[in-house]
């Protein structure tokens, strides 16, 4: 027990826990592929809370799932370009409607983590 408790108050625990996780995370990133998508027209938000876990098989799109329960995460870069990873290497564009999706779920997740007012 005495270990357990020096191993908790120096932050060991805490940190092989961490880096547990990054393992499993970085595993899963890996079987993923890059999505480079520019808007065909409108414009993607970019804010404070810009990377988002969505899935992709409901509308509106669901969000800020587990990493392991999403089927990509997106990223804006910038107005007219996007991240995101997905099950394919692609370079294309995307459609206005799914744009505004990705909009809302922007919207939507930073609303989520807003101060109360």
């Amino acid at each position: 027990m005495a270990d357990w408790d020096r191993e908790f108050g120096s932050g060991k625990l805490f940190r092989t826990s961490i880096e547990s996780v990054f393992k499993k995370v970085h595993a899963m990133a890996a079987k993923w592929q890059l999505e480079a998508l520019t808007a065909e027209s409108g414009q993607f938000l970019v804010g404070d809370n810009p990377a988002v876990t969505v899935r992709t098989d409901a509308t509106p799109l669901p969000y800020n799932m587990a990493f392991g329960d999403a089927h990509s995460i997106v990223l804006p870069i910038g107005h007219r370009h996007l991240l995101a990873l997905g099950p394919e290497n692609m370079l294309g564009t995307t459609p206005r409607s799914r744009v505004d999706e990705i909009n809302t779920v922007q919207i939507l997740a930073a609303d989520r983590y807003s101060d109360p007012v």
